[in-house]
């Protein structure tokens, strides 16, 4: 296949114009709204464009494009539904399947990974990402729940293995394995690579659920919550743990005003702040830890402790005393 129209127009499409193509299609298919997508010129076709422009093009997904090519869909019908696509303020949200076939799901939140966790994440109570049992005649375990952003609005949306996204955040882009949202040019909000049959990877995350947050930072995980005056976090530079209840915990209705009084870490049952509500891995059968920091921060001053650890903690027991 030539690179090049009989004009000499690439076939590459520019950064700039892929994007606005994406803003207007609403991130899916046109048709479908499927999130797997191709950039369908419509009139012109490629062939006889000597632009690309993205008034005249669109996204389809490889079925609907199929359509498109072998007749099944005019010309025309591209056109007004991508039309009525830019308009529609009620269009449903692009999406497609995780095809995770295993009985154990691992989720790598930067260098921290937990394998098999019931649930990922719980705030204050409710599950925020959870692993679901199988139902319905399924054969595996399914994942559910969403990502924010750092002001806690909604980016992503995992239904049952159905992902989808926003349709009106600044991009999305899917790309091979990887989902990257940007909330603002340069500033990615949350990067997500699925690997089958049994992992998900997330490499950029900045995310806040009410008063908790988590972030990572040059591959550090950083757990934290935010008060009118003060802000803890415990960053895990590795953090590594099997078959958790709960893999981040973060409760702010039991402890409504954090003080921390201890660090315990305890094989078995996981890593606590107490006085804080803030507590990694609960219910693990093995954890490893390596590079724990404890930031409390307030308008006044920021103390930071730092635990240069590397321990596989299984049946381990420590309490130690906060010095911050």
């Amino acid at each position: 296949m030539s690179n090049t129209n009989k004009h000499g127009l690439s076939r590459y499409i520019p950064a700039d114009i892929e994007r606005d193509v994406r803003v207007r299609s609403k991130f899916g298919c046109v048709f479908c709204r499927s999130a797997i997508y191709q950039y369908e010129h419509i009139i012109p076709e490629f062939n006889d464009a000597t632009e690309h422009s993205s008034e005249h093009m669109c996204l389809l997904c490889g079925r609907c494009h199929d359509k498109v090519t072998k007749g099944q869909i005019s010309k025309d019908s591209v056109r007004r539904q991508y039309e009525k696509v830019q308009t529609d303020a009620n269009i449903k949200r692009p999406f497609d399947d995780l095809v995770l076939d295993s009985q154990s799901l691992t989720v790598v939140l930067g260098s921290s990974i937990f394998h098999g966790a019931r649930t990922l994440i719980e705030i204050d109570g409710d599950a925020v990402l959870a692993i679901e049992p199988p139902e319905d005649g399924m054969s595996f375990p399914t994942i559910s729940g969403e990502f924010s952003d750092e002001n806690g609005e909604e980016l992503f949306r995992i239904e049952r293995n159905v992902w989808s996204g926003r349709p009106d955040v600044w991009d999305m882009k899917v790309e091979g394995k990887e989902i990257v949202i940007r909330s603002a040019p340069g500033k990615v909000a949350l990067k997500l690579i699925i690997e089958p049959p049994n992992r998900i990877v997330v490499e950029r995350l900045d995310m806040r659920t009410r008063s908790a947050f988590l972030r990572l930072r040059k591959g550090s995980l950083e757990v934290g919550r935010v008060e009118a005056d003060a802000e803890y976090s415990v960053g895990l530079e590795r953090f590594e743990c099997d078959g958790a209840d709960v893999g981040v915990k973060v409760d702010s209705v039991g402890v409504q005003e954090p003080i921390l009084k201890a660090v315990r870490m305890v094989g078995g049952k996981g890593l606590t702040l107490e006085g804080t509500g803030i507590s990694l891995g609960t219910g693990t059968s093995r954890m490893t830890i390596l590079g724990l920091s404890i930031e409390h921060a307030t308008k006044r001053y920021t103390k930071r402790m730092v635990f240069p650890l590397q321990e596989d903690l299984q049946g381990y027991s420590e309490i130690l005393p906060p010095r911050i």
